[in-house]
């Protein structure tokens, strides 16, 4: 926590005394309105709505979509379970697209031969910061008639041809956890342009008094809800951790930057590709290791140095995990070996990562240089074992 944060919780406490809303805010109005506000503005939407977790946001999206039974949604099989675990408690079948091995975002063609009639919506995931095509995946959901919800949790600040992740698609869906450029503890928000869904979502996850407040006193409710409240206070924390986001993510930026130039250029590890019009929201150090043999070794050997380099984070893909279990009226072609050969290889022998995002925060540009150096001299050290 920042002293900024310490100090207006602290004040927050002592209003509490007399104002039981900053405990438990039944309406959306304070700090939880407040965070709102901001969080429309930065992303160029016309609504925002905090819940209680970027998970919440994703599952929110999804039936306020109307997304349900019967329905697909297609998901990439490389990110945490968190970001299609949504689609399954909607009753929805979860899709898998194959990743592009070079931004590992998902790859809009695969998504495309992914489509069916029953297609009713595509979550792309920007990991690590980095924004997915969504010029093209935007295309692919007009043409085939889908809704576009991205899972953005890692990328707030990223930008794709000048606009704010936020305002592509339909919705976005942004965490306040742990890590995260703009943190409350926990929490998450959801952004869109559409009134109608952001009326549902209202609805879905908010105490009844809220879409009061909104539609008129008079007004009634038919439809029943879940509790994704965020709590007042976790809006407290990160109202004043968004006064500190520019100053963070340049630090990140400068950050991987440094990393990267400790590294030098070199053909074995690479960082996800850029594509066009992108300005990412560096979250964590992934690296492509793209020799056939070693990578454990190398792991080891830079961690005898003390610099925190490990395989992972995925581990193993997401279509791979979700089979067992699963009711056959979910389960689909694409939960299987082999159907997205791209995450599969990644998972398998080429995936690494350096540093988490809360590391960044942690670290002096000199420092990720140093990083960046011992692992290029243990790379090389490695490689000529492995050529003996």
């Amino acid at each position: 926590m920042t002293q900024r944060q310490i100090k207006a919780i602290q004040d927050c406490l002592k209003r509490a005394c007399k104002d039981p809303s900053l405990l438990c805010d039944l309406e959306g109005c304070g700090p939880v309105a407040e965070l709102e506000t901001e969080f429309a503005r930065i992303c160029g939407t016309r609504f925002a709505l905090a819940v209680s977790s970027g998970t919440a946001a994703i599952h929110t999206a999804l039936l306020a979509s109307r997304i349900g039974p019967g329905d697909e949604v297609i998901v990439t099989p490389y990110s945490w379970e968190q970001s299609v675990a949504p689609v399954l408690f909607t009753g929805a079948t979860a899709v898998f697209a194959d990743i592009d091995p070079h931004t590992l975002n998902l790859d809009p063609e695969s998504v495309l031969s992914q489509t069916s009639p029953a297609t009713r919506a595509i979550l792309p995931v920007h990991l690590f910061g980095h924004p997915a095509d969504m010029v093209r995946l935007e295309e692919i959901a007009r043409q085939i008639g889908a809704i576009l919800i991205s899972d953005a949790a890692h990328a707030l600040g990223a930008t794709l041809k000048g606009r704010p992740i936020g305002s592509w698609g339909d919705v976005a869906c942004f965490s306040l956890g742990r890590g995260k450029l703009v943190c409350g503890g926990e929490g998450g928000i959801l952004v869109t342009d559409n009134e109608q869904i952001f009326e549902r979502a209202v609805a879905l996850t908010q105490h009844p008094e809220r879409s009061r407040r909104i539609r008129g006193p008079g007004t009634e409710l038919k439809a029943l809800g879940l509790n994704y409240r965020i709590h007042p206070l976790a809006a407290v924390l990160a109202l004043q951790d968004l006064k500190d986001m520019k100053r963070r993510l340049n630090h990140r930026k400068a950050v991987f930057e440094a990393f990267w130039e400790g590294l030098e250029k070199q053909d074995l590890l690479k960082s996800p590709a850029i594509i066009d019009g992108e300005d990412f929201a560096p979250y964590g150090i992934p690296i492509t290791f793209s020799k056939r043999e070693g990578r454990d070794k190398l792991v080891l050997s830079v961690q005898e140095k003390g610099v925190p380099l490990r395989c992972g984070p995925v581990r193993v893909p997401l279509h791979l995990r979700i089979g067992r279990g699963l009711p056959k009226t979910l389960s689909h072609n694409s939960h299987r070996e082999g159907a997205c050969p791209n995450a599969e290889k990644r998972c398998k022998g080429q995936e690494l990562w350096a540093l988490s995002a809360l590391d960044m925060d942690g670290i002096s540009h000199n420092e990720a240089y140093v990083m960046g150096r011992i692992i290029r001299e243990q790379m090389e050290k490695v490689v000529k074992k492995c050529l003996r």
